[in-house]
């Protein structure tokens, strides 16, 4: 089923796939640094988007230029796509720390940065072997599914403890919740591409 030549679809998603652990790597850095850091590392990370992006046009022209493909058309679209989004989630969750001058981050907000680690871990692992449809295929998606399960139950606590106290500066409250309501999105795109993994192992099973 998969092409053998380098440049196959299959190979560039896998290639395309590195670029979530590139992000994920930075953005625990600029999370951990000090704000005066923050900047460059910023940097970095909206270089990895940048990479990201380009890898996502290379899947999608030879999505467009290829008759014969491994799986569904729509899917490997979609799948590609939402690679992309994962990383711009994650550019724009270090771009609010940065742009919001967000002071150091809550346990949980650094929570959600772990599950997302784990999240373009076991994301890579699967797309690097997505030529094999089989069992897996279900434990990935059952472990983003349990992940993001988690990030929900971290954030709701978060924002909780955000707008728990009265005389809490609340402009401060609101570029906090700028940084972490990314992460949360980010974590929901993982949940989204392990729905599109999901339903090309249904249609090759």
């Amino acid at each position: 089923m998969r092409l053998s030549h380098k440049d196959s679809v299959l190979d560039l998603i896998e290639a395309q796939s590195t670029h979530l652990g590139r992000a994920t790597k930075v953005l625990t850095e600029l999370a951990h640094a000090e704000r005066s850091e923050r900047e460059s590392l910023y940097t970095q990370l909206h270089a990895v988007e940048n990479d990201a992006d380009a890898a996502s046009h290379k899947v999608i022209q030879t999505i467009n230029r290829s008759f014969v493909l491994p799986f569904d058309r729509e899917d490997l679209f979609n799948l590609t796509s939402l690679i992309d989004d994962c990383v711009d989630m994650i550019d724009e969750a270090g771009g609010n720390m940065v742009l919001y001058k967000v002071d150091e981050l809550p346990p949980d907000a650094l929570k959600l940065i772990d599950i997302l680690q784990k999240c373009a871990d076991v994301t890579m692992t699967l797309l690097g072997k997505l030529e094999k449809i089989d069992e897996h295929m279900r434990a990935y998606w059952v472990e983003i599914n349990q992940l993001e399960n988690h990030g929900d139950t971290v954030y709701r606590n978060l924002i909780s403890d955000l707008f728990a106290d009265d005389d809490a500066n609340m402009m401060a409250v609101m570029r906090m919740k700028f940084v972490v309501d990314r992460l949360e999105s980010a974590i929901d795109r993982f949940e989204n591409l392990a729905a599109v993994v999901e339903t090309i192992a249904i249609k090759e099973s």
